[in-house]
């Protein structure tokens, strides 16, 4: 069973609860859509319609409003996912030193050889065919995204 760690920092957490507390000093019972999706401009968040319709049903509103536990339980997903995007994009500059947007074999066995594993060249054009869904025996930055959220 794994133990939920939080990646939000309490500066953040606060940060969430200060922007509701703008909105909602004068309500009670929860905030309507609108009124939601005025806190996330207030953090300097801008979802797309489709990303505002997800969020919002995840938040589970009741009778047309969302308390902020529900709120701040999503938004903290959201922030966890983007700071997990992140260190996935920072990996993929370890394999992609020169920033040609892609890596190869040569880079896999440099990365692999780094952390004392040495693999055969068979072994490494597996384990790029394995990910490389173009076929230019190339991990692109999205074909390493994917391979990573998909894990």
């Amino acid at each position: 069973m794994k133990t939920a760690v939080s990646l939000v920092t309490p500066e953040r957490q606060a940060e969430l609860h200060e922007a509701w507390n703008l909105i909602a000093e004068q309500k009670k019972g929860g905030l309507r859509k609108k009124e939601v999706y005025k806190v996330l401009r207030a953090l300097g968040m801008a979802p797309t319609e489709y990303e505002w319709r997800q969020l919002w049903q995840r938040m589970e509103p009741v009778h047309g409003k969302v308390e902020f536990h529900g709120f701040s339980h999503v938004i903290e997903e959201q922030i966890e996912a983007s700071l997990n995007v992140d260190r996935i994009q920072e990996a993929f500059e370890l394999f992609d030193q020169d920033r040609k947007q892609y890596f190869d074999a040569t880079d896999l066995d440099r990365v692999m050889r780094s952390l004392n594993e040495h693999l055969t060249e068979e072994q490494i054009k597996d384990m790029i065919l394995e990910v490389d869904c173009q076929g230019d025996c190339r991990i692109n930055r999205d074909e390493f995204l994917d391979m990573m959220c998909n894990f």
